[in-house]
């Protein structure tokens, strides 16, 4: 009796977890946008993961951008953020893609993103509302 009550309930509490975590990846992104700190990183590296992705639009990748950037009192963090493109392959010695600008919380700098990636932009706002819609979609049954 109690393992098929626990059954039913742990989907949708599995759901509801992974919709409290978009939301809050969502806000965390936008507020980083409102009161991060500013810099400049510095791009270490430009990976391509896994093989073509099977969407409608042909020669798509997905790529891994790592960067670091360096902290006043001089400590090193590291950073990294997926990018979807085309075939071509980018390098990042000899090129004048190498900077970029980023965000990070002051107190926790760990936490950071691409400047690009943070503020009011609509990936950060369908996030939210992908949580929001999951959690309406799977409310526990009184």
């Amino acid at each position: 009796m109690f393992r098929t009550n626990l059954k039913k309930r742990i989907g949708p509490l599995l759901v509801m977890l992974i919709a409290v975590l978009m939301i809050a990846l969502g806000l965390l992104r936008i507020s980083l946008g409102f009161i991060g700190e500013k810099d400049t990183a510095v791009i270490t590296g430009i990976r391509r993961q896994g093989g073509e992705r099977g969407e409608a639009v042909p020669n798509r990748y997905t790529y891994v951008v790592s960067y670091t950037f360096t902290l006043p009192g001089g400590e090193k963090i590291d950073g990294f953020t997926y990018n979807i493109g085309n075939a071509v392959y980018i390098k990042v010695s000899d090129s004048n893609i190498r900077m970029t600008p980023i965000r990070y919380f002051k107190t926790l700098p760990h936490i950071n993103a691409l400047e690009s990636d943070s503020g009011l932009k609509a990936g950060n706002l369908i996030l939210i509302g992908a949580g929001i819609i999951l959690i309406k979609f799977v409310k526990p049954k009184k």
